[in-house]
């Protein structure tokens, strides 16, 4: 069966009694990563390490009988098993049949992956199973993003007026994974209050970027170590906040996710800097062409996880927060490097 990943909540009984097998693929890993957690907690509520069990593809190429093996064991504490499958693609595939043909328990299995094209062999075999679930999750558009934002603000009890839920979507149209965890970090800063003012919005989500802000950006993201460093250096020295510098960075990277993944499917050039390049960004066009070009993704989700590590580590650590993002930004300065010699 084939379904949006805002149909998730309404199937749910369903998810919960009869399907076996969930295949969750697109660009945005963000959402794929939230509609995942979500049938996680459908099917498990109260997991444990009994109960949850993540095979990687690697694993399973090295180990082609652990799906099925942990398919058909049974939980240490009972109830209900779910395996999480990560990053599949079609070289899965007989794993999976094998799983399909000879699974005897209601173990859930669910698989993860990047954008898949109509005419991949997993992604037709669990659409085609009757106990499959297939969704397909394309990047947010502007009324999905104000949709995620209305959903995310509900779930914390959390009002917003149309003013707010204007300069939310302007500010938050990034990743969902991100909008998702800059809603969190709202909440925790309103506090105790219920709605949400444009005070709160200008205290905890920063602007879009500033020039300087975009130099820094294309200096680290095109591998110059000494012209990133020097643009940070002066944007420390003016005042900026470290914390801040951080956020930037993850969503220059998140649109530069977003960019190769459209690439990698063949989206031509022109079409791709526009959904990534504002108006006023347009003349950066060149550069962020090149940093397309450079970049692979699998070296951007690092980089991601490195840079929301960061912002962490900037208000969690005794290290000076200055230290943490001069270094990240050198680390990251140097991967365009090591791509290019692979």
């Amino acid at each position: 069966m084939k379904a949006k990943p805002s149909q998730i909540e309404a199937l749910s009984k369903q998810i919960c009694s009869t399907f076996k097998i969930a295949l969750i693929h697109g660009a945005d890993f963000g959402i794929v990563e939230d509609c995942a957690q979500k049938i996680i907690k459908m099917v498990i509520p109260q997991k444990d390490e009994f109960s949850f069990i993540k095979i990687s593809k690697q694993h399973l190429k090295e180990n082609p009988a652990c799906l099925l093996d942990e398919g058909n064991s049974i939980s240490f504490l009972g109830g209900r098993k779910l395996i999480w499958l990560k990053e599949a693609d079609n070289s899965v595939v007989s794993s999976v049949e094998d799983y399909l043909n000879y699974i005897q328990s209601d173990t859930f299995l669910l698989i993860t992956s990047d954008a898949l094209q109509k005419s991949s062999v997993l992604r037709n075999l669990v659409e085609n199973a009757p106990d499959g679930l297939e969704i397909a999750c394309y990047n947010d558009e502007e009324k999905d993003i104000r949709l995620t934002i209305l959903n995310a603000l509900r779930e914390k009890g959390l009002t917003a007026d149309t003013d707010v839920l204007n300069l939310l979507s302007e500010r938050l149209t990034e990743n969902r994974i991100t909008t998702l965890s800059e809603i969190e970090k709202l909440s925790v800063y309103v506090g105790n209050k219920q709605g949400v003012t444009i005070q709160d919005v200008e205290a905890v989500i920063p602007k879009p970027q500033s020039a300087t802000f975009d130099d820094l950006c294309h200096q680290t993201a095109l591998g110059k170590q000494q012209e990133a460093d020097r643009i940070l250096k002066n944007l420390l020295v003016n005042g900026e906040a470290p914390v801040t510098i951080v956020r930037v960075l993850i969503s220059h990277f998140n649109k530069l996710l977003m960019a190769v993944d459209l690439s990698e499917n063949n989206v031509a050039k022109e079409e791709i800097l526009k959904k990534v390049l504002r108006a006023n960004q347009f003349k950066q066009k060149d550069m962020m062409a090149t940093q397309i070009y450079i970049w692979k993704k699998n070296f951007l989700v690092k980089v991601l996880q490195l840079l929301l590590e960061a912002e962490k580590q900037t208000k969690t650590t005794e290290l000076p927060a200055e230290l943490i993002i001069e270094r990240l930004v050198t680390t990251i300065a140097g991967i365009p490097k090591k791509i290019r010699r692979i």
